[in-house]
């Protein structure tokens, strides 16, 4: 009862910060893109944030998000200090127009505060690591809007038990809730789509299947691409010429399409209308653009995950098909195309459709099946995909 009620809490704790740490990703970026919406203007600042970040990078590298999963099961062998670098570098990343998701930064504060708290309320190291794996729980359960999702995330290599995980995820989401609800606005990562009802027929799921392997495909482009710019960035030189040329790479596609900013799950209605006018072929290349600039972000050390980036690539990629089957409602392809890019991308089918079910709000259910079974099955052809 003891570590359920500390879990609980922990929980808690940690869904209030995810929804604070993600307050303040926006506060910095709406100070940084206060300006001009110019190509110019954009190459400045996001080189401006990778210069910035080359310079955390030096003080201390730190970890990819998968990485801080496991640190955080022994917040002993991390120091204070390079748990706050990696927070500062994952808030400049999402500020500065990163094409990543916040998990990183979040994740970075929740592990400060495992070292803080978690020796001094823990009996043993055993217990210190149930905590800490409850602060990820909680605070992906917050942030995804899933406690599913996030305690499917914080129980790969578990230490607690499996309810004790579900506890934190659920009051980590009534913490973020409650916090964007009544103190903080605009913290939110809820994704709207078209209202839509299902079709009685099932003709919506036989049409779901051309979206979703148009996203797995997509999903999959950005697995084979991490990797290969990684090798290639790390054979430049120290941390700070890879962050360096990464960081200009993905400023030069950036202020050619500006819509690669950011992790794009506010800016689906752009890209459709967007679509609407440029074709099939154009919402494909924008699809691929965006793992590019995903993976180049990633590769180059803008710290942060790639969920929230993988709905947007899935959702261009599932969305091209409307320009060729205009009859098809867009909810369905939309959904589709997403939770088969998340599912390839992530390579967790499970954890992909916990997170798409209720950031999506529930909606089209026989798409979202398709579309996780398909990303599934693609994610089998490549290595197992990297988490971020």
């Amino acid at each position: 009862m003891r570590m359920a009620f500390l879990a609980a809490i922990y929980g808690l704790v940690a869904g209030i910060i995810a929804a604070i740490v993600l307050w303040l990703m926006g506060l910095v970026s709406g100070l940084v893109w206060s300006g001009p919406d110019a190509g110019w203007y954009i190459f400045l600042m996001i080189t401006a944030g990778g210069a910035l970040i080359a310079a955390l990078r030096h003080i201390h590298d730190g970890e990819d998000l998968a990485a801080q999963i496991t640190e955080m099961r022994d917040p002993k062998a991390k120091a204070r200090k390079a748990t706050l670098i990696m927070a500062a570098m994952a808030i400049v990343a999402v500020g500065f127009g990163g094409a990543i998701g916040p998990e990183a930064g979040i994740l970075a504060v929740v592990e400060t505060l495992s070292i803080l708290i978690g020796y001094r309320l823990a009996h043993s190291n055993a217990e210190a690591r149930m905590l800490a794996e409850s602060g990820v729980a909680g605070a992906l359960g917050g942030l995804y809007g899933s406690p599913p999702a996030g305690a499917a995330i914080a129980q790969e290599h578990p230490e607690a038990p499996r309810w004790q995980l579900y506890l934190a995820a659920l009051t980590g989401l009534f913490g973020f809730l409650f916090t964007t609800n009544h103190l903080l606005p605009e913290a939110s990562l809820r994704i709207s789509l078209p209202e839509y009802a299902p079709i009685q027929n099932g003709s919506d799921i036989l049409f779901s299947v051309v979206p979703a392997l148009l996203g797995a495909a997509a999903g999959l482009a950005f697995v084979i691409l991490l990797p290969a710019l990684k090798a290639f960035l790390n054979g430049l030189g120290n941390t700070v010429v890879q962050t360096m040329v990464g960081t200009l790479i993905f400023a030069a596609l950036a202020s050619t399409w500006p819509i690669l900013r950011f992790s794009g799950h506010h800016e689906l209605e752009a890209m459709l209308e967007w679509g609407s006018q440029s074709g099939m072929a154009a919402l494909l290349g924008l699809s691929l653009l965006k793992a590019l600039a995903l993976a180049l972000c990633l590769a180059a050390g803008w710290r942060g995950g790639a969920a929230f980036p993988l709905l947007f690539i899935g959702a261009a990629a599932g969305g091209a098909v409307l320009w060729v089957m205009p009859d098809l409602p867009p909810t369905p392809a939309l959904v589709a195309g997403m939770v088969a890019a998340l599912s390839a991308g992530m390579g967790k089918p499970l954890a992909a459709v916990l997170i798409a079910f209720l950031i999506l709000g529930g909606a089209a259910v026989g798409p979202l099946c398709v579309g996780a079974g398909i990303g599934w099955a693609a994610s089998r052809l490549v290595p197992k995909a990297e988490m971020h």
